[in-house]
């Protein structure tokens, strides 16, 4: 009995041990916990564009186009080919020859060109006959001159200066943008034509409108637009030849500006004044046009020493008013050109040159040389004299063209002082002695130097 009741005792003991095993066998598994995964979120595909760009015949684009995700920015720059200009974009309202864009729908373009006119004198305001963007400067282009007329004006004016500018830039080369503006004698045709000039410099930003109109409508000023249609104003009240035409700048903008009074000779206006008397003044104009143009980027101060040192004009306007006779006479002698009244002969032209200048110089500067005539004293004899100049070094070096071969081509590298000893073989102080003593010869003596035509 004591040995059954150990028995029981452990029978009993192993159960409650195994069944406390069990139970924490039971308590110590974790249950499994399924977390659920987040869908991947779909694959986007960025909108895409497509630009399409071509180029019509005349010129050349930088890119074709293609297919660009949206908001791609893009430049696209074209090339107009030689002879021709670009004139706009199809399908875009900008004016410029690089456009960028930003692609936010589908774009085609196209690059439109137009032929430039190389054959003739523009007078029509709205077209520009050449490249806009472009920076000629300095260098001989394929276009001819502009020429703006106001309403008042005849077509033997108009038909005068035409032929007259195209000859100066046949003769002298092509430079530009040139525009040479004439006036007639009505105030309101100037104010319309002031207007169409101001109009042109705001479009190409150049000039707020309204400051250019109160400069160029102000009569107190000499080289104002309307100081020309005044000119000629008086001719026609007074009934008494006057004239005025000039070089007006332009640099700041890269052109050369012109400007004409009246140039009534075309019309035949005065008995004794032929046509070739204004179509030698456009001679003249045209050539301070090639003058300037070696020296044109220059700062004002540094032009200005090159083409007048110590503000001398004796070359740069005796230059231009020999160069205009020479040239006019040359080509009637040679039948280029042909008018139907005499207009004498070169000599005649410079014998009253000689006889004027130095009537001048007698009564205002009679101890002043030549390098000393400026602007704002004993101006008409360096215009005089100095075509007189010009001469005596064309005669001394036989070549009459010797300011267009050596003298400008070699003025913006050499300066003034180099590029005279370089053309004509001495200095410039050595040449005013000379020509003082050559002013004291009797005046038959002196027309031997100037060519018989």
């Amino acid at each position: 009995m004591k040995y059954s009741l150990s028995l029981l005792s452990i029978c009993i003991l192993s159960f409650i041990i195994v069944f406390s095993c069990s139970t924490e066998e039971e308590e110590s598994v974790s249950p499994v916990v399924q977390t659920p995964q987040p869908e991947p979120e779909p694959t986007t595909t960025p909108t895409q564009y497509t630009l399409t760009v071509t180029a019509a015949e005349g010129g050349t684009v930088s890119s074709e186009g293609g297919t660009y995700d949206e908001g791609t920015e893009l430049t696209i720059t074209v090339t107009a080919n030689q002879g021709y200009i670009f004139d706009g974009w199809e399908g875009s309202n900008s004016p410029e020859k690089s456009l960028t864009i930003s692609l936010n729908s589908n774009i085609s373009l196209i690059a439109n060109f137009r032929t430039m006119n190389t054959t003739d004198i523009n007078n029509d305001l709205s077209v520009f006959n050449y490249d806009i963007y472009e920076d000629y400067t300095e260098q001989i282009v394929d276009f001819y001159p502009n020429a703006f007329f106001t309403s008042d004006l005849s077509d033997k004016v108009v038909n005068g200066i035409n032929l007259a500018l195209k000859t100066a830039a046949d003769e002298f080369g092509k430079y530009g943008p040139v525009e040479y503006w004439v006036f007639g004698t009505d105030k309101q045709a100037a104010l319309e034509l002031i207007n169409k000039f101001c109009e042109r410099r705001e479009y190409l930003n150049q000039w707020n409108l309204s400051d250019c109109l109160r400069e160029q409508t102000d009569e107190t000023l000499d080289y104002s637009m309307i100081a020309y249609q005044k000119i000629g104003e008086y001719v026609i009240l007074n009934n008494e030849p006057q004239g005025g035409a000039g070089h007006n700048g332009g640099f700041q903008w890269g052109i050369h500006q012109l400007s004409s009074s009246y140039p009534f000779s075309f019309d035949n206006l005065f008995e004794g004044i032929p046509p070739q008397d204004d179509f030698k003044t456009v001679l003249h104009e045209y050539f301070h046009v090639y003058q300037l143009s070696s020296v044109y980027n220059l700062e004002d101060e540094v032009r200005d020493s090159k083409i007048k040192p110590d503000g001398g004009i004796w070359m740069i306007e005796g230059g231009a008013e020999y160069m205009a006779n020479y040239t006019l006479f040359k080509l009637i002698n040679n039948g280029t050109l042909d008018f139907d009244q005499s207009y004498g002969s070169l000599r005649e032209k410079m014998r009253n040159k000689m006889n004027n200048g130095k009537i001048v110089k007698e009564e205002n500067c009679p101890t002043s040389k030549l390098n000393e005539f400026t602007y704002q004293f004993c101006t008409q004899a360096g215009y005089e004299l100095g075509s007189w100049g010009v001469a005596y070094l064309a005669n001394k070096v036989n070549n009459q063209n010797i300011l267009l071969d050596t003298f400008y081509p070699n003025l913006k590298e050499l300066g003034f002082e180099a590029a005279f000893n370089l053309a004509f073989g001495y200095s410039s102080k050595e040449f005013y002695e000379e020509f003082d003593a050559f002013l004291e010869l009797p005046i038959e003596q002196q027309l031997e130097i100037i060519p018989n035509i």
